[in-house]
């Protein structure tokens, strides 16, 4: 008797952990779904932000771009003494001494930057109303006074990118290849190659193609199609003999 129960007592208690087994797993189970679930929606929603960010970065850099397009930094410029008109003036003159004709309407807006400081020259910013005009002025920097020098307007962002891509251009120009940093890109090239991104043309007709297409269309033009002739519809008799009896005057009608 004791070893039934005994028994049976065993046999319980698998059973019982059995069927906890079963609802740890199955517990675990939802519960790791339900997680992966969540967890896949916020994944899902930091990527969203991520792309997001990242477009907005693009945009504040095109911004950033934009509007230093026009701008040149003269470097040497004396600072005592020197109002906003008077450094006007003083840069419209610098730059015409390098043959560049200048007007002074063509600055539209002229400021320093970095902290005032004892015996040191602040760079000065020159935001001009047009881009070929800022391009001709670097073309001429060489004829600045020496004490004068200028460089394109960039962004901390990307003056870092060029401090960075100096090395690499030292070795390209070593190896006797063209290169070059523009904007925050470094360009190299092979010597004596002077492709560059062109549009393809799309291929022209020759003149005999055009003069025969011409007397095609000529021939088309004086010898225009023939008209179609309408189809000839037969009646049934027994029509014909209705309309010829409502048009013609019956014959044997009595006379008043």
């Amino acid at each position: 008797m004791d070893k039934n129960m005994e028994l049976l007592l065993r046999k319980l208690d698998e059973k019982l952990e059995k069927q906890a087994n079963l609802i740890t797993q199955s517990v675990t189970k939802n519960v790791t779904e339900a997680i992966d679930e969540k967890m896949n929606v916020i994944m899902e929603e930091n990527k969203l932000l991520k792309n997001k960010v990242l477009e907005l970065e693009l945009k504040i850099k095109s911004l950033e771009r934009e509007k230093r397009k026009n701008n040149l930094v003269f470097f040497g410029v004396e600072e005592i003494g020197k109002t906003e008109r008077e450094l006007v003036d003083y840069i419209k003159d610098t730059i015409e001494e390098s043959g560049v004709q200048m007007n002074s309407q063509e600055i539209s807006n002229i400021y320093r930057i970095g902290k005032q400081a004892e015996n040191k020259n602040r760079p000065v910013v020159v935001s001009l109303t047009t881009q070929w005009k800022k391009h001709l002025i670097l073309q001429n920097k060489s004829k600045f006074p020496s004490k004068i020098y200028v460089k394109e307007d960039y962004s901390k962002e990307t003056l870092e990118k060029r401090k960075q891509l100096m090395s690499q251009l030292e070795e390209e120009k070593k190896k006797g290849n063209i290169a070059y940093l523009k904007h925050d890109k470094l360009i190299v090239k092979k010597p004596g190659d002077n492709s560059r991104d062109k549009r393809r043309r799309e291929p022209s007709d020759s003149p005999d193609q055009t003069t025969q297409f011409k007397s095609d269309l000529a021939k088309k033009v004086n010898h225009p199609r023939p008209k179609m002739q309408k189809n000839t519809i037969i009646r049934p008799n027994i029509l014909n003999y209705v309309e010829k009896t409502r048009s013609d005057p019956c014959p044997n009608s009595p006379k008043n």
